[in-house]
């Protein structure tokens, strides 16, 4: 369970697992962690951009603009910024997750 095993971070928010926390919050149902999101974002870009080999990573931006549900599938799209540079979005469905991203790269 990836809400489970991201508390290994040290982040034990239970906004994160338990419903009743996330109601709190505002939310419905427990939302997934960011550094979870961002992993997801991260690890789609260095596959289809650098072919996995991560010495070519140099920088990566996001701002998270909507929670991502646990279940959820998350799309990434991407276009060139610049030879070594793409900016980036990160959707599920027709909601915007993650906005004004870039990933740089050698």
């Amino acid at each position: 369970n990836q809400a489970h095993v991201y508390r290994l971070s040290g982040d034990y928010n239970p906004l994160h697992i338990d419903p009743e926390s996330a109601s709190f919050g505002g939310f419905d149902e427990p939302i997934l962690h960011g550094l979870c999101t961002f992993g997801h974002c991260a690890h789609l870009l260095l596959e289809g951009l650098c072919g996995g080999d991560a010495s070519r990573f140099r920088r990566i931006k996001v701002r998270f603009s909507a929670p991502v549900f646990l279940g959820e599938t998350l799309q990434i799209e991407a276009w060139a910024d610049g030879e070594n540079r793409f900016q980036f979005e990160g959707r599920v469905d027709e909601r915007t997750v993650v906005s004004n991203a870039y990933f740089e790269f050698e």
